[in-house]
């Protein structure tokens, strides 16, 4: 063989070598880019079920963020309403306070005037005060005045009680001297046809003036009371008139029965007017 053949021959088999080798070295490459295609499969498959799980996550996320978009947009428009309905009632606080703020200036006008008032009471209080103090120290005295007219009542009541017992006694006294002026006076007119007697000779009685003090006709006979007796030169069958204080004649009373203060007498004659208490008698002329 010739050296050129044999030199391809030696090419031939270093070439076949070396595309084993290569062979080889590209069959390990191979593999090695396998193993790792299957490791980037699994990461990728890895990553896939990752980022479904978070896609998942993400949509509930989204459905929870549109729910809250949504009731953010809900809960806007009732803050709207609720924004339009402060603000109305907030013009119409406005338009109050406002009004609240003119009465409150007429009330402070009217306080003024009510502090002139108060001034002017609290003066007049003080005057009626003092006023009090002097009705007080009048009421004092009335009552003292009116303690002190009890008593004189009563003391008057005692008496009367007993010019009551004592008028009895003179009703009862003029009623048998009633029977006895019957009998004398029949008795007297007798002597006088008898004797022949001037009455008009006979001294006159003396001129006496006084007050009747009480009148009863409760008996059935007029019973005059003067508070002028025997002291006074009163006797029974002395006559006076009587009169009013304005002048008006009463008419005349006989003298019936006397003691020593006081007398009782009947009507002998009938004035312009009744008899009554505290009309004035005199000596009849």
């Amino acid at each position: 063989m010739s050296p050129i053949g044999k030199v391809f021959i030696v090419l031939n088999l270093a070439l076949a070598a070396m595309f084993v080798g290569g062979a080889a070295a590209l069959i390990n490459t191979g593999q090695d880019y396998r193993r790792e295609a299957e490791r980037l499969d699994g990461e990728l498959t890895a990553a896939n079920s990752a980022h479904v799980t978070e896609v998942s996550g993400l949509n509930s996320r989204l459905n929870q963020v549109t729910g809250e978009k949504d009731r953010l947009a809900d809960a806007k428009t009732n803050l709207e309403g609720d924004k339009t309905a402060l603000e109305a009632e907030l013009k119409t606080e406005q338009e109050q306070n406002a009004d609240l703020r003119e009465r409150l200036t007429s009330i402070d006008g009217k306080l003024g005037d009510l502090e002139s008032t108060n001034r002017q009471q609290e003066t007049r209080i003080a005057d009626l005060s003092g006023e009090n103090r002097t009705l007080r120290g009048e009421r004092d005295t009335a009552l003292d005045e009116r303690d002190a007219a009890f008593a004189e009542r009563t003391e008057a009541v005692t008496n009367a009680d007993s010019l009551t017992r004592e008028r009895d006694e003179l009703t009862i006294a003029l009623g048998g001297a009633n029977e006895t002026i019957s009998t004398k006076e029949a008795q007297l007119a007798q002597i006088v046809k008898l004797y022949k007697i001037d009455l008009s000779n006979i001294s006159a009685q003396p001129d006496i003036n006084g007050r009747v003090t009480s009148v009863d006709a409760n008996h059935g006979t007029l019973v005059v009371v003067i508070n002028r007796g025997t002291n006074d030169g009163v006797m029974a069958g002395h006559t006076f008139d009587v009169y009013n204080g304005g002048g008006v004649y009463k008419g005349q009373i006989y003298i019936e029965t006397v003691n020593s203060n006081q007398a009782a007498a009947t009507l002998a004659r009938a004035g312009n007017a009744p008899v009554a208490a505290g009309d004035t008698f005199t000596t009849s002329l």
